[in-house]
């Protein structure tokens, strides 16, 4: 913990050092066509993570690739040079950000992170697949920050920015069901068996809700005008509550996981680049 929070001051007085160190007159740069690189005050944004445009123009580049993964009972195939997908489900929810620049170096931000998933998994013989043995699985992630950043150029088309925000977040269960160790879920799990009715079961609960509180610390680089790729670390707090998850039957309601409390204070990395739009 001392080791986190000393690496973390370290790169808060660096970034200040650096932000300190910068040339206002960059703030007047214009394209070749005399657009504006920077957005100013009144001006809105659109962001959302650029990793799967990154991943799409590296996969043109090099060899297509084809891998096939099984998870859960399901095969799953991937081609490497796939156009851009953005991963909105439970298990890996996706975030957008919103932006309003109440002066030309301060804006309002919000965080929405969302992520849905829904499955329904047949059971069947290879034969033949009943309509009335499946197991479903039902689970979100939802989170929602507001902050406030204040930008500084850097050199030519590179601004950093610092500032702070605070939000909330809640998380869905993700573990080994209570009967078979072997099968990870995500969410709510029904199973559902028509036929014999005595082995259906239901697990729900063990979702997460946190509260966080964080200063944060970014970078921009504009490649063209008012468009550019970002990326930001972060120092603060958080405190989650995790809630009983049980497993139920006709017979038995059964508490596999009594939940718990967790506090942390430590700094962190969104580990993507974020594509910016003005507007």
């Amino acid at each position: 913990m001392k080791n986190l929070l000393l690496t973390g001051s370290i790169l808060l007085a660096l970034t200040s050092v650096t932000l300190a160190q910068t040339d206002t007159t960059k703030f007047n740069l214009t394209s070749k066509r005399g657009f504006y690189y920077f957005p100013e005050k009144g001006d809105w944004s659109l962001s959302i993570n650029a990793n799967p445009f990154l991943e799409y123009l590296g996969n043109m580049i090099g060899n297509q690739t084809i891998t096939n993964n099984y998870n859960n009972g399901f095969y799953s195939y991937n081609i490497s040079n796939n156009a851009p997908k953005f991963a909105f489900t439970a298990q890996n929810p996706g975030t957008i950000y919103f932006k309003y620049y109440s002066q030309d170096n301060r804006a309002w931000r919000i965080k929405l992170l969302f992520g849905y998933s829904s499955s329904k998994d047949k059971d069947g013989s290879g034969e033949e697949t009943p309509k009335n043995v499946y197991l479903t699985q039902k689970a979100l992630a939802i989170g929602l920050s507001v902050g406030q950043e204040f930008y500084r150029p850097i050199k030519s088309r590179i601004r950093g920015y610092y500032g702070y925000e605070a939000g909330i977040l809640s998380t869905p269960y993700r573990g080994s069901l209570y009967n078979s160790n072997n099968s990870i879920v995500t969410g709510n799990v029904e199973y559902v068996n028509e036929t014999m009715p005595e082995s259906e079961f239901k697990e729900e609960g063990g979702n997460t809700l946190g509260f966080n509180g964080a200063g944060i610390l970014g970078v921009e680089w504009f490649f063209a005008p008012k468009i550019s790729l970002g990326g930001e670390f972060g120092l603060g707090f958080e405190y989650a509550k995790q809630k009983e998850r049980k497993y139920i039957t006709d017979e038995n309601k059964i508490i596999v996981d009594s939940g718990g409390n967790r506090f942390s204070f430590e700094p962190y990395a969104s580990g993507d680049l974020i594509l910016h739009i003005y507007f």
